[in-house]
């Protein structure tokens, strides 16, 4: 097994196993349908920018089977641990910080990834990601009240 390929079932099971036991926040049928939307959202953008654009490649040029388990394991986890975690009921500042905390984590991870030789850049700069991931983790946010809205309204 190739070193990325390892790298990214090693931080595919950590990731699960967080997610699993982080203390659930959220009612199951919101779980389910922040993670698919997460995991639709995040193989779209990476469609886009990695496989039309060419800017990064995941593992290897193309699409790949344990680049695209990764993928959707990790953007799945990623929206239960941090909707899990994130603060609603605290104030501007505080939901700002989470973000902005959040935010750093993920740069960390996607240098660990780097390093470990799952992503490699073309075009892209890491820093468009630190720019980029504030404003995604937001969306997520606000796909998620749209959501209960929606479930309330109904």
């Amino acid at each position: 097994m190739e070193p990325q390929t390892l790298f990214v079932y090693t931080a595919s099971f950590i990731f699960l196993l967080v997610a699993y036991n982080i203390p659930k926040k959220m009612k199951p049928y919101q779980i389910y349908v922040t993670t698919m939307f997460a995991i639709v959202f995040g193989l779209l953008v990476d469609t886009i920018l990695a496989v039309k654009y060419k800017f990064y490649v995941l593992d290897k040029p193309g699409i790949q089977i344990p680049p695209l388990i990764g993928q959707v394991i990790l953007y799945g986890t990623t929206s239960v641990i941090l909707l899990n975690l994130y603060p609603f009921h605290k104030s501007k500042k505080r939901k700002l910080v989470f973000i902005l905390c959040f935010t750093l984590i993920t740069i960390v991870f996607e240098f660990i990834s780097y390093k470990a030789g799952f992503i490699k850049y073309n075009e892209w700069k890491m820093w468009y990601s630190a720019l980029c991931y504030p404003f995604l983790i937001y969306f997520l946010i606000l796909h998620y009240y749209f959501f209960k809205w929606l479930v309330e309204r109904t």
